[in-house]
């Protein structure tokens, strides 16, 4: 590789100034370049490793259109030519063609599919080439598919990869993640053979991790290539930062695929082998091989329920009821046929009962529960399998896992997010009836020992399920110290919820502080089928407490919450709007009370409007001095309000008659 050429290929991208934040990794980076080290990995020269660095060094600048990296990126993979394998279990070389290489085009990317096909071994163990490997694998499976395939009946996360109707490039501030990625393949235009070529190499290096199993399942690097390849071949994508979260996260941060059957195919053999291992009930407790049946569940579960049904109840019965204990101790084993028949049901109840009994004498004893209470590898894949269970399997689970030992499990640091991921995806009601009757006496303890989480995950089942709501509240009151038998201390009800502090503790807490899952507990009640009694304390609460609450980001959505929900009345909902009156511009120059104030006049009938903006315009400087309230004082045509209060209300029903007329426009016509 000459210095020349590397100059010139450089030379578009060297123009536009460099942000002033300093890259630590690039500086190292240049700090070693002058001790004679060139990356971890393989060795490059002189030549290549400052290539490589000036690359990094122009791409933290980001890009100004997808065209732009496009360019780039072609033009590096084709310094890598005959050296593609080599270059790229370099540390440097690999983070840039990690970061580029799904924007080259099919010439580029075929040729490296070539490359390493002829050395998948080695680079499944290279810890930076299994990189590079990983990433074509996910490029592979977009441009095989394309936008068309893409499932119109799941619900997908927000945050991924972007909408249809989302820009390539969006250029404030960009850098190089801003263009992306899966939106740049799914709808460039691909010809069919190209596309064919993708969709073999997603299959080949299926195929080589099938038979290559025994070597690779604990693997820290094979292991994140094959999990990659298995989602592929599910049809499942998964945004990188969602790869790297727990994996029942995951299992919600992605989109869903249609792909051919011969890859679901594939796909099948990956549990059918692993189950027959020797070692199988001892893979929740390794961290590699628990991620690898997590991703196994998630993508079942796009393409074949009845095989998830079948592979969950493998690693309830064979791993997860294991407990260490003596030889003469040792438990039967149970098993659940696959069937619906009554035996099925019958040994699921026994078996509940009896776990219940032994966690009462474990607690007693500290006789050791089973091992996927005590490893978080484990802990993380039964939440995997929680979330993406069928109703059978589910109740299965909780029968046997759970029942009888929710209050414990609730208590302890490592197993209390199991028990609010079993409340969040628990469907029967009278599967939750018996969590709740564990956790009523508990409520207290949780919230002393912060344990908050679970409390409003138990609360949002409640509003969830249509059930228990009245005794929610009542042991909510009991846990806070404000019983209903004492009016002076329930009047403070919400404003202990919203701190999730006891009655005593409170009254001394002047702070605008909100409790995320204190002000999420308030929504949910407030969604309750009776939250008078809340709605009451909301009421009662002096106004000029209310402003620091409502001030706060968490406790701005309270509002919203009161004003949305379907089971308070209009007068309620006028009376609080009234009740803040006196407040509105202290509210509408913050950040989060403008949405407060946007919140009520949204919600208010037009006389209540008109007090609203009133009371705005009076203070007319103040509001115009905050950005904030500057918005609403356009927003609310607070200008024509004080021209003409007159010609401001006629507009109103301008507006009104505008909204009936579109609203009904389809019916009139």
């Amino acid at each position: 590789m000459e210095t020349e050429n590397i100059a010139v290929t450089l030379d578009q991208y060297k123009k536009r100034p460099k942000k002033k934040k300093k890259n630590k990794f690039l500086s190292n980076a240049k700090g070693f370049a002058k001790q004679g080290i060139y990356g971890r990995g393989t060795r490059i020269d002189d030549d290549q490793y400052n290539y490589f660095i000036n690359i990094l060094d122009a791409m933290k600048n980001g890009f100004e259109d997808a065209e732009e990296k496009v360019t780039m990126a072609n033009n590096v993979l084709e310094q890598t030519i005959d050296q593609e394998v080599h270059l790229a279990s370099n540390q440097i070389v690999c983070k840039v063609l990690e970061t580029l290489i799904g924007f080259v085009n099919a010439a580029n990317l075929e040729r490296y599919f070539t490359a390493f096909a002829d050395n998948f071994r080695p680079i499944c163990s290279d810890r930076f080439a299994s990189h590079v490997l990983q990433k074509m694998v996910e490029i592979a499976f977009l441009r095989a598919l394309g936008k068309n395939k893409l499932r119109n009946d799941v619900n997908r996360e927000k945050n991924t990869a972007g909408s249809k109707d989302e820009p390539l490039v969006k250029r404030a501030k960009t850098d190089g993640k801003t263009i992306s990625e899966e939106l740049y393949n799914l709808e460039t235009e691909f010809n069919e053979e190209h596309r064919y070529n993708c969709s073999q190499f997603v299959l080949r290096v299926s195929k080589f991790l099938l038979n290559n199993l025994e070597d690779f399942v604990w693997d820290s690097c094979a292991s994140h290539i094959m999990r990659t390849s298995i989602l592929s071949l599910a049809g499942v994508h998964v945004a990188k930062g969602a790869f790297e979260k727990r994996g029942a996260d995951m299992a919600k941060n992605q989109k869903l695929y249609t792909v051919p059957e011969e890859w679901v195919e594939v796909l099948k053999e990956f549990p059918q082998r692993l189950e027959m291992w020797p070692q199988f009930s001892d893979f929740p407790y390794q961290e590699h091989s628990s991620a690898l049946l997590g991703v196994i569940c998630i993508s079942l579960r796009a393409t074949n329920k009845q095989l998830l049904k079948h592979f969950g109840k493998k690693i309830l019965m064979d791993s997860f009821l294991k407990v260490e204990q003596n030889e003469d101790e040792k438990e039967k084993k149970i098993e659940i046929l696959d069937d619906n028949d009554e035996t099925t049901e019958n040994l699921v109840a026994e078996a509940a009962g009896r776990e219940g009994e032994k966690i009462e004498k474990a607690s007693r004893t500290n006789i050791r529960l089973p091992q996927v209470f005590e490893y978080q590898s484990a802990v993380i894949l039964l939440e995997t399998l929680l979330t993406v269970a069928g109703p059978k399997l589910f109740t299965q689970l909780y029968a046997m896992l759970f029942a009888g030992r929710i209050a414990l499990l609730a208590r302890e640091q490592l197993t209390n997010f199991l028990v609010q991921k079993l409340l969040l995806n628990i469907k029967e009601k009278d599967d939750f009836e018996n969590v709740f009757t564990e956790l009523f006496n508990n409520i207290e303890d949780l919230l002393k020992i912060g344990h908050t989480g679970v409390v409003e995950a138990l609360t949002a089942a409640c509003l969830r399920l249509g059930t228990k709501q009245a005794q929610c509240i009542v042991a909510l009151q009991t846990s806070l110290h404000t019983p209903a038998s004492d009016k002076q201390k329930a009047k403070s009800f919400f404003y202990c919820l919203t701190k999730l502090k006891p009655y005593e503790v409170a009254q001394n807490d002047n702070s605008g502080f909100v409790h995320l899952h204190g002000s999420l507990i308030v929504q949910h009640i407030l969604n309750f089928n009776k939250p008078i009694f809340l709605v009451n304390c909301i009421l009662e609460t002096p106004a000029e407490q209310l402003v620091p609450i409502f001030n706060t980001p968490n406790g701005s959505h309270i509002v919203d919450a009161f004003l949305q929900s379907k089971y308070i009345g209009e007068k309620s909902r006028e009376k609080f709007i009234r009740y803040m009156e006196g407040f509105y511009v202290d509210l509408a120059i913050t950040k989060f009370g403008s949405r407060v104030v946007d919140s009520c006049y949204a919600a208010a009938q037009e006389s209540l409007k008109a007090r609203i903006v009133k009371e705005l315009a009076d203070k007319v400087n103040m509001l115009k001095g905050s950005p904030f309230g500057n918005l609403l004082y356009s927003k609310f045509r607070i200008e024509t309000y004080k021209l003409s209060a007159t010609q401001w209300m006629a507009s109103l029903h301008v507006n009104k008659k505008q909204k009936v007329d579109k609203l009904f426009k389809d019916i009139i016509n």
